[in-house]
């Protein structure tokens, strides 16, 4: 994570685009982020880069590496205190502040417009976060050609529901439609939701201690699942994932 093989060179800048002041250029920026983005974070040479997170200046409570590239700022890896992100999801935040980063650098470097979060493994669940950050798209392993994620994942779980490694670029024109994409994705997004309510219901075992599922034992979890995935369906999503259940 400190030493990069890419060559630093400075990028071409944009020689229209009207110089500004730090000042006007977050103004102008709208951002949300409790941050700015300076004129001068944008226009750094190519390389690897450490982000770092600071509350006043002085508490470190983040760190993003990333790659800096002509095209593209890259999402290498990103560090956090767990107990802060268990209430500000720090990940998120470091990924919405690399987002708007590209935003900003677009404008003075016309070429740079993609956000890459690495690789993409579909029945990894620690990698199902990346399918939040919308509109995105899954380069095909077998022809190397970028595919919207909807319909990525459609071609995946039907031609390698078990491998989820396939030829995701070229369609099936007798059997695939943009409907079947459209409610594919749509019950995808309840399923998704349904398992991170599971996984995120609290469990009270007294002594002041509160535990998920995934911190159960394998017996544990098989008790309890049948139970959970009852509740979760009875409950809702929503409500299920800021509940916590009381065992006595």
């Amino acid at each position: 994570m400190c030493s990069s093989p890419i060559v630093s060179e400075s990028p071409d800048i944009a020689d229209d685009v009207p110089a500004h002041s730090d000042a006007t250029w977050n103004d102008s920026s709208q951002t949300r982020l409790p941050f700015h983005i300076s004129q001068s974070d944008v226009t750094v040479p190519y390389g690897t880069y450490h982000q770092y997170y600071l509350i006043n200046d002085m508490v470190l409570i983040a760190v993003g590496v990333v790659d800096i590239l002509p095209y593209c700022l890259s999402s290498v890896y990103s560090m956090y205190d767990p107990v802060l992100s268990e209430h500000f999801n720090l990940g998120k935040l470091t990924a919405l502040y690399e987002i708007e980063w590209v935003k900003h650098a677009t404008r003075l470097r016309p070429d740079l417009k993609y956000y890459y979060l690495g690789y993409y493994i579909h029945s990894c669940q620690k990698m199902k976060y990346k399918a939040e950050y919308k509109p995105s798209e899954l380069n095909c392993p077998v022809r190397g050609k970028w595919v919207n994620f909807d319909v990525a994942i459609w071609r995946l779980n039907r031609r390698s529901p078990i491998r989820h490694c396939c030829n995701i670029s070229t369609p099936d024109v007798a059997q695939e439609n943009e409907m079947d994409y459209e409610y594919d994705s749509s019950q995808r997004k309840q399923e998704d939701e349904a398992v991170y309510s599971f996984r995120n219901v609290l469990f009270d075992i007294g002594y002041g201690k509160l535990l998920t599922i995934d911190k159960l034992t394998r017996q544990g979890v098989e008790l309890l699942q049948p139970i959970l995935e009852k509740f979760v369906a009875e409950a809702g999503p929503e409500v299920a994932s800021k509940s916590i259940i009381k065992f006595r």
